[in-house]
């Protein structure tokens, strides 16, 4: 029976016994499996990391390349421009870039949609990918979704549309309302789980975190989605040097614990995470970041005002997330505090972390302490989740990276007698022999609503010991050729980065069986990864299409049905590719081993692959248990997505928009064909069309069919009876408007 917190005596050492249950898994245990963010200068976790550890701080002047479209959004007249003061903060690099054809979204709405939407949907979907289970692997599952949001920032970008466009079509609605920002990706994906916002100011997204791990405990959900996403779409000061709140920093920085500290820095970003109870993560062979122990949530109260820190409220919720973790607090020796860099704030926070160890332990100074505000500033409703995959990734790199602008301590704080010290240098985590370590992520909101949450190291994230033989298959497949080059350039890279030869199987497993299979494919063999690294890099310097090699196969698959009627190749694929699956397990048993079957079945299966077959690739690997890794997610073609390109759609005008149709063998196509695809053109802002796509595929949606309706109607098309629903394809629909007209629809 694990030992209860309440059990635990003052300085008692931890003995054998409690090592040993410091491995047991917990029923409450949950698994980070997939993590993603763009934050500040940072573009991906990676990136994140190694700023972290190189003690970077993103503070920075406003990028020169948004510059414009503030400009835009404020001024009429450029003379005024020079009154213009933009605050300095952890700026993304760009929010106007989206690839709103990924996610089946026109780019005539995509440009109405809120930065902070379309961000968050690249992210959460790159988590999903991160955790091997992209494409539709978990469509229809129990998967909830849990977003740390406050709205601010989407009233000042309605605020942005009611200036820039003369009209605000009903088209920016959906975009617009901020709890469909967390039910979007649920819609993409057709997840079944709870949805929902949290708005506790500051402590949002770590809220979310918990929220998210309890509704999985609860059996809710089977995994959670939890995130935050945060913009500053107007970055203007209203005065000179910034300094008008009494929380904001003078110079922009976050001195946290620092006797200079006089406030926050503020940041943009955006972050997710997926998660899964941790005993069903390690049976479905997943890659397992960290471990959430246990959390907990509370209020302020009544305190000095109702937006000062309540020390006693901190105090006990570190206290419960203790008890809900079932842990010896000995063992947390790292916490990533909340720190707001506040004369007030700081003393107060440092004190209850202080006043709950010493329930426990008189040891002083075991514990590290820093916050990622010395890094990025405050994210706001984002901040906890930021600081919380600090802390993931700490644990994974077993590193503690520095707590920055730490010179001289706080004179309000008393470190020296302290459980704790600021970690203010890159160091090696190190802990007891035998134990894992530990370490709590606290999040406290300007609301009063304060939360901490009990992380763990995972024990089964080692890399896989085994070195075997080839031969081994990697299919990589992206919508556009620009994206799949780009895809095997990070392959290569991610490759060489990767110095343990004996994941190569999973490496592959993760990227055949846990990605969506795309039109433009390429499929490879190869004995081992310094041999597929040459090949990567041999198709990284000749074109796509001049590929010949008895390894490498490189298509694109676009079947269509009158393909199919004429005994193509596409539809023998298809049929042989039925044949394959059936044969798959006999293939085995006769060989010997699925390894086996992956050197005899090549050459076909890669023909099957490049012409559009969807393989069932859990039969290539019947005879070892691969485990998902972290490999490289899709690479989004981000265009640029905001209200001056709408503008640019609709001066367009109709009768110049010109939509290119394909799909048909004999290239011909009727007039009432060119008339809708004009129609649709213009509506979903689309050149080229396959008559086999579905309107809503393409990014229509309900307002889109009666606009659409709208325009056939002012073309004197005759629409009565004729509906646009999905399932319907573009050929289909027109031959209802001809055969409407035949009947003398009116």
């Amino acid at each position: 029976m694990r030992k209860k917190l309440i059990d635990f005596e003052i300085n008692a050492p931890l003995s054998q016994n409690d090592k040993i249950q410091l491995t047991t898994i917990s029923n409450k245990d949950i698994a980070v499996i997939g993590l993603s963010c763009r934050i500040g200068k940072s573009n991906d976790v990676n990136l994140f990391w190694q700023n972290l550890c190189n003690g970077n701080d993103d503070i920075r002047e406003f990028p020169d390349a948004r510059k414009d479209d503030i400009r835009r959004a404020l001024f009429s007249e450029s003379s005024e421009e020079d009154k213009l003061l933009f605050s300095r903060s952890a700026f993304l690099d760009e929010i106007d870039k989206f690839d709103h054809q990924f996610f089946s979204i026109s780019r005539i709405e995509a440009n109405l949609i809120d930065p902070n939407q379309r961000l968050f949907l690249e992210t959460a979907y790159a988590a999903i990918e991160d955790a091997g289970y992209g494409g539709r692997r978990l469509s229809g599952s129990q998967t909830g979704v849990f977003l740390g949001y406050s709205g601010d920032s989407a009233l000042e970008y309605k605020h942005y549309l009611k200036t820039v466009l003369s009209d605000v079509p009903a088209l920016s609605m959906a975009g617009n309302v901020k709890s469909i920002i967390a039910s979007r990706i649920s819609y993409f994906l057709d997840l079944k789980g709870p949805s929902m916002l949290v708005d506790t100011a500051c402590s949002s997204s770590l809220v979310a975190i918990h929220l998210a791990c309890k509704s999985i405990r609860s059996g809710e959900c089977d995994l959670a989605i939890a995130g935050g996403v945060k913009i500053i779409a107007l970055p203007v000061d209203s005065t000179s040097d910034g300094h008008h709140t009494g929380i904001k920093s003078s110079d922009g920085f976050t001195k946290t614990f620092d006797d200079r500290s006089d406030g926050m820095g503020s940041g943009e970003g955006t972050a997710a995470v997926l998660l899964k109870p941790l005993q069903q993560a390690i049976n479905d062979g997943d890659h397992i970041y960290a471990v959430v122990k246990g959390s907990a949530w509370n209020q302020d109260g009544t305190s000095v005002s109702i937006t000062a820190p309540n020390g006693s409220a901190q105090e006990h919720v570190i206290l419960k997330a203790w008890q809900d973790a079932e842990i010896n607090p000995e063992t947390i020796s790292y916490i990533e505090a909340n720190g707001t860099g506040t004369k007030l704030g700081d003393p107060i926070e440092v004190q209850a972390i202080t006043s709950a160890f010493r329930k426990f332990t008189n040891r002083k100074q075991f514990c590290a302490i820093g916050s990622v505000k010395s890094n990025v500033g405050s994210l706001d409703h984002a901040s906890g989740i930021v600081g919380f995959i600090k802390a993931v990734l700490a644990l994974k790199n077993r590193k503690l990276p520095p707590s920055l602008h730490f010179e001289r301590p706080n004179q309000n704080i008393e470190f020296v007698d302290s459980p704790i010290y600021v970690n203010n240098k890159l160091s090696e985590w190190e802990t007891e022999p035998g134990a894992l370590r530990r370490c709590g992520v606290s999040s406290f909101g300007l609301s009063g609503t304060n939360c901490h949450i009990v992380l763990e190291e995972s024990i089964s994230s080692e890399p896989n010991p085994i070195v075997e033989k080839g031969p081994y298959i990697l299919a990589l497949s992206a919508m556009f050729p620009e994206g799949l080059k780009q895809l095997v350039n990070v392959y290569r890279t991610f490759l060489i980065n990767t110095l343990e030869q004996g994941d190569l199987g999973d490496i592959c497993f993760t990227a055949n069986w846990g990605r969506f299979h795309y039109s433009h494919r390429l499929i490879i063999k190869t004995s081992s990864k310094e041999e597929l690294i040459e090949k990567l890099d041999w198709i990284c310097n000749n074109e796509m299409s001049t590929i010949r090699h008895n390894e490498i196969y490189y298509g694109v698959h676009n079947v269509v049905p009158d393909l199919k009627s004429k005994r193509s190749e596409a539809d023998i694929a298809v049929t042989e590719q039925e044949l394959f699956s059936l044969q798959a397990n006999k293939l085995i048993s006769v060989i010997g081993s699925a390894q086996q079957m992956v050197d005899f079945t090549f050459t076909k299966l890669a023909k099957l692959y490049i012409l559009g077959a969807d393989i069932e690739w859990s039969l290539l690997y019947t005879d070892k248990d691969y485990r998902k890794v972290s490999v490289p997610i899709y690479p989004f073609m981000r265009s640029r997505c905001w209200p001056d390109m709408h503008n640019e759609i609709q001066s367009d005008g109709l009768a110049h928009h010109s939509v290119s149709l394909f799909g048909r063998l004999s290239g011909e196509y009727t007039l009432m064909e060119y008339l809708l695809a004009s129609v649709w053109g213009r509506l979903l802002d689309i050149q080229e069309l396959n008559i086999h796509s579905d309107f809503f595929q393409l990014g229509g949606h309900s307002l889109l069919v009666i606009q659409c309706e709208v325009e056939l109607e002012k073309l004197k098309v005759p629409i009565d009876g004729v509906v646009i629903e999905p399932g319907l394809t573009f050929e289909q629909i027109a031959k209802n408007l001809e055969l409407n007209i035949d009947k003398g629809g009116a």
